[in-house]
């Protein structure tokens, strides 16, 4: 065998290794298995490990705005984001704007609505 077909086999052979002992964590972990598997697949989504460590690494009060947003935002797909010159991030979601204005009138505040 070729140096080039030996290194191949060798990564070949870690790889499998890993990919073993990922699948014995999973089964014998306290968590549930398939959320570990799903949280798995998702890290290998080109640019997740970057985000994850950008938000934990936000501020607490922009982590908190963040969590509730995407609380009062239910359907992903009606969330829309804007990234303006001076790179400031604007999310919209119907639902959360509804969730907010109801809120609002609850505890008889003034209405932020964007």
């Amino acid at each position: 065998m070729s140096p080039r077909g030996e290194r191949a086999r060798k990564k070949t052979t870690a790889f499998n290794r890993a990919r073993a002992r990922l699948l014995r964590t999973l089964v014998t972990c306290d968590g549930n298995p398939a959320d570990m598997l799903e949280l798995y697949y998702w890290s290998k989504e080109p640019g997740f490990t970057q985000l994850i460590r950008a938000v934990v690494t936000m501020p607490e009060h922009t982590r908190a705005a963040l969590k509730t947003f995407i609380a009062l935002a239910r359907d992903s797909k009606s969330v829309t984001a804007a990234l303006d010159p001076r790179g400031v991030l604007t999310l919209c979601s119907a639902s959360a704007a509804l969730a907010l204005h109801a809120v609002n009138e609850v505890e008889d505040r003034p209405q932020l609505l964007n």
